[in-house]
């Protein structure tokens, strides 16, 4: 389930305020339902700048699709009360005259802004329970859990900035587990319904999760222009990493399934990926993914890509990388296999 750059930024910082911590012994006010006055010693404010972009052998184009620009959060916490806002300002550009002359594409856009999630939520003291205007979902925490490159892992696919998510998710002694409803859109009655959810287990040398998500009323792009509307669509994912001293090892697996009166889809496929720690500030990655689409009355469609990564970290609050992905077979005779090259620097404060 892919992110976006500013919020894999945030990730990584995960320590800082930005995160509420959703394990067990989390409240220390003995009172579950006790609320203090409200003050300024409730609220850390954190954020990042970024700068980054993209340029693939496809369309010879340089590109930034929203991989720069600035973001604020703020994180509250009132003994069991937590809460979180997220905004991003961020800046699109493209050296593509195609693009840029085509009024309807992202990459034509000037400047933005964007609430990235906005939730309040209850420390139960097993894990957060939470209503978040838009957020993440469940198991956005734990799909792409084996992948340790920079930009291009794969995963299973997912509905992205969610939308009247209502969601639990917690860990206790070593057994993780979180559930969400979502919807795809902002508007009610346009929008997906789903659910997902996922359960796992972390240790301090390996981690492993097992994670389900069905959404209905869906209208899913099949292959090419083909559209199937009113589908059920459904993810099963099993993902995880194991640490080897300086070396880390992980694997995503997933299988998706459209279903529709007439037409149905099938997707399996899987991501494997290695990073190593040359030094305390280095870290280089290599990923390999491949995957299979069957879909009724059509051929096969094998598709698969390598990627290779490499991170550093400049500064406490400063760090860069870059991933380069080449396509291996993309399942088209007459199509080229592309590269596909992607840069960013970010700085914390």
């Amino acid at each position: 389930m892919k992110k976006t750059l500013l919020a894999l930024a945030i990730a990584s910082i995960s320590a800082s305020a930005f995160a509420v911590d959703t394990s067990s012994q989390n409240s220390k006010n003995e009172d579950m339902f006790a609320f203090d006055s409200m003050h300024k010693d409730q609220f850390s404010v954190s954020g990042s700048v970024g700068v980054g972009g993209y340029y693939d052998t496809g369309s010879k184009a340089f590109y930034d699709d929203w991989a720069t620009g600035l973001t604020l959060a703020v994180n509250y916490r009132n003994n069991r009360i937590v809460g979180y806002f997220e905004t991003d300002f961020m800046l699109n550009y493209t050296t593509d005259s195609k693009e840029k002359s085509a009024s309807s594409t992202e990459k034509n856009s000037s400047p933005a802004t964007d609430v990235d999630k906005a939730w309040l939520g209850f420390d139960t003291g097993f894990g957060i329970a939470s209503y978040g205007w838009e957020n993440d979902t469940a198991l956005d925490a734990v799909d792409g859990a084996g992948d340790f490159t920079y930009e291009f892992g794969a995963s299973a696919g997912d509905a992205s900035d969610a939308f009247n998510v209502v969601k639990f998710q917690g860990a206790t002694n070593g057994f993780a587990y979180g559930v969400s409803y979502f919807e795809t859109d902002d508007v009610h009655v346009a929008a997906e319904k789903g659910v997902n959810g996922y359960v796992g287990i972390e240790q301090e040398a390996f981690n492993v999760y097992a994670g389900y998500e069905l959404r209905d009323e869906a209208t899913r792009k099949v292959r090419g222009d083909v559209k199937v509307a009113d589908a059920d669509y459904q993810v099963m994912t099993v993902t995880g990493n194991v640490k080897l001293g300086e070396v880390k090892l992980g694997a995503n697996f997933w299988i998706e399934d459209t279903s529709a009166k007439n037409l149905d889809k099938t997707n399996t496929g899987y991501y494997l990926s290695a990073g190593y720690a040359v030094t305390e500030d280095l870290t280089l990655a290599a990923g390999y993914a491949a995957n299979t689409d069957e879909v009724t009355g059509m051929k096969d469609l094998d598709q698969s890509f390598m990627n290779v990564a490499a991170m550093y970290t400049i500064a406490k609050n400063m760090d860069m990388g870059i991933d380069i992905k080449q396509e291996l077979d993309s399942g088209y005779n007459n199509v080229d296999e592309e590269t596909h090259v992607f840069a960013a620097g970010y700085y914390y404060f």
